[in-house]
């Protein structure tokens, strides 16, 4: 039945745009940008999606990309302490595994664990970065009930080249330095860089779980981290080469938790990762034609009294049909193969998956309109089929939009889930459910207090199967806990004020969220799930004059819990940063400076981990 009504609404939108064409038309126009946009992004234009600053980005060059999106976005995310902790995301509710974290379209989330260490990605490291609001699973495959996370650098085909040196030293021994470059014609573009980062995070605490809430200072808590990304893109007549590459290892000590006596740890992780990839893609009449292999290895060793070392090789294949009947409607037909293996000291596995995604996008003046098919079969599980449709109506062209959409998801049992020892369970059900979403922007308005922007979701998803690790005695088992329901609304409104030659941009965000167990046989019935603050609330505000730039970054979580049904305390943080920026006859210069929990609150973000108090950067930035 859901394939039926699927196909009725492919069809209906093929004859409405047969019917909206000339029939005489024998070329279709394109625009280059088409031709070079990926898949995801042609398909996403119904989504909500959220891009973050790239003066933020800038800002917070040295952190890695988990503290920057607890700052300014509505994600949440958990960290097991400071700079280098193990750190996930959580959008809309739904796990760290049901956030897909992508590079250049490229699935980089744990193979084993099935979510995406943020402490393993910089900040700074791309050009764009981009949320997803509950992306279609439909296009991108298992894992995406609550969003995306897009990096990617984008190619320059101007002529330009420049080589820069961006240096950072901090409070607790930080300092990260990073050499960049960039080289573009109209036919080449070419970016590179290198980066080593140092921390010993030794930072001082109020241990409220210990008696009379000692101050203890945090040990083997040390951070390096180093690593180069390159991305090299060719023009040649109507193709386009694409070439990826990027390698990274941290070794980050973990020291002990809070509680009575004096914190001890000789726990040791060392992570490092290679992602290499190569596409191609051309336009051959009506037909934009793209295909992609990549290969993605992952390591980790954790030492303490025993050494577990996990670790993966994932080799993918993708090949894209894309055929354009005219200006306004396009069909797409996706098609991709993955090898995985995962290898630790109990267990070997290997599995082959392949998915077949029909997508087609209708885009009249009123409006765009999209419907997604996808299906995948895997070597171990029986994933179910996948189908959405999306739409974006210009309800006052330039003014006001409206959204809606609505689909499926689903999220396969990750290697560990299954196969872990002790702990794995061989027999867990993949999680599938549905999503709705309706959203209205606000694009501009302009009056005499300045410019305004804002938008508004109210979202819902239900999930069956759903799956998760729980305490079972003396250690933590996999099951499927049952259902659950995430709902809530995301709000936020941007205003940019010019007097004079000055700028003031302030940006407003708050999100509600209730992610609750709804399985009735369940003792945790109608339970918030761990680590899911109902509220949200971030303020950014920056103020521009000249070459100066000043700002103030302000959040408030409320609490949380954990699976042991603790409670995590809230928390209301304050940054403040400044920069200058001046040219000489050699370079271009800025200097940049912030102040982290300004106000010097005790907090934690996951149950018995303490984050740093006030903090102190200054940086430099030389571009020759």
């Amino acid at each position: 039945m859901k394939w039926k009504f699927i196909i009725v609404l492919v069809i209906c939108c093929f004859r409405i745009s047969v019917m909206a064409q000339s029939s005489s038309m024998d070329t279709v126009h394109i625009n280059t940008v088409d031709i070079i946009a990926p898949r995801l992004k042609h398909f996403t234009q119904t989504e909500k999606i959220v891009k973050l600053d790239t003066t933020i980005l800038q800002n917070y060059d040295s952190k890695d990309l988990g503290s920057v999106l607890e700052k300014i976005s509505l994600v949440t995310v958990s960290s097991n302490g400071s700079f280098g902790a193990l750190s996930n995301a959580s959008v809309r509710g739904a796990s760290a595994a049901s956030t897909s974290v992508n590079w250049n379209g490229i699935p980089v989330n744990s193979l084993t664990t099935g979510s995406a260490d943020l402490s393993l990605i910089g900040a700074g490291s791309f050009d764009n970065v981009e949320i997803v609001y509950g992306a279609v699973s439909s296009l991108y495959g298992s894992g995406t009930m609550g969003g995306a996370i897009e990096l990617s650098n984008t190619p320059n085909w101007k002529d330009e080249s420049l080589v820069g040196v961006q240096s950072e030293v901090g409070s607790f021994s930080n300092y990260k330095t990073k050499l960049y470059g960039k080289y573009s014609n109209n036919l080449i573009s070419y970016s590179a860089q290198a980066f080593f980062q140092y921390g010993t995070n030794d930072f001082k605490y109020t241990d409220k779980y210990d008696f009379d809430s000692p101050i203890e200072r945090l040990t083997n808590n040390e951070n390096r981290v180093y690593g180069t990304i390159h991305d090299l893109h060719l023009k040649l007549n109507k193709h386009y080469l694409d070439m990826g590459a990027w390698y990274q290892a941290k070794r980050k000590n973990i020291p002990g938790i809070m509680g009575i006596g004096t914190p001890k740890s000789k726990q040791q992780q060392r992570d490092s990762s290679l992602k290499v990839y190569l596409g191609w893609k051309t336009l051959a009449g009506k037909f934009r034609i793209e295909a992609k292999t990549a290969y993605l290895f992952d390591y980790l060793k954790y030492t303490d009294d025993y050494v577990s070392v996990i670790q993966s090789r994932r080799v993918l294949n993708d090949a894209n049909v894309r055929y354009y009947l005219n200006s306004k409607f396009s069909m797409d037909v996706n098609a991709k193969y993955s090898w995985l293996k995962g290898e630790t000291n109990n267990y070997e596995k290997e599995e082959n998956e392949s998915r077949v995604t029909l997508a087609t996008k209708y885009s009249p003046d009123f409006g765009t309109f999209i419907v997604t098919i996808g299906k995948e079969w895997n070597s171990e599980v029986n994933p179910p089929e996948m189908y959405s449709f999306s739409s974006l109506f210009h309800v006052l062209p330039n003014v006001l939009n409206f959204r809606a959409k609505a689909g499926t998801h689903y999220r396969r049992p990750t290697f560990n889930d299954r196969y872990w020892m002790p702990g794995g369970n061989v027999n867990l059900k993949s999680e599938e459910g549905w999503n709705a979403e309706i959203g209205l922007s606000l694009l501009s308005v302009a009056s005499k207090f300045g410019n305004f922007t804002s938008d508004i979701s109210l979202y819902q998803s239900k999930n069956k199967n759903s799956i998760g690790w729980r305490p079972d005695g003396g250690h933590w088992s996999s099951i499927n806990t049952g259902k659950m329901i995430s709902r809530g609304l995301e709000m936020e409104l941007n205003h940019t004020l010019n007097v004079a030659k000055d700028v003031v941009r302030t940006v407003v965000k708050y999100a509600y969220n209730d992610a609750y167990n709804n399985d009735k046989e369940s003792d945790d019935y109608k339970q918030t799930l761990a680590y899911r603050p109902h509220h949200i609330t971030k303020v950014l505000s920056d103020f521009i004059h000249k070459n100066w730039n000043a700002g103030v970054v302000a959040t408030f979580r409320a609490h949380t819990k954990n699976w042991e049904e603790q409670k995590v305390d809230g928390n209301f943080l304050l940054d403040v940063n400044a920069g200058y920026r001046f040219k000489t006859d050699f370079a271009k210069i800025k200097l940049s400076g912030r102040v982290e929990n300004l106000l010097d609150i005790s907090y934690e973000l996951v149950k018995y981990y303490p984050m740093p108090g006030r903090a102190y950067y200054l940086g430099v930035n030389v571009i020759f």
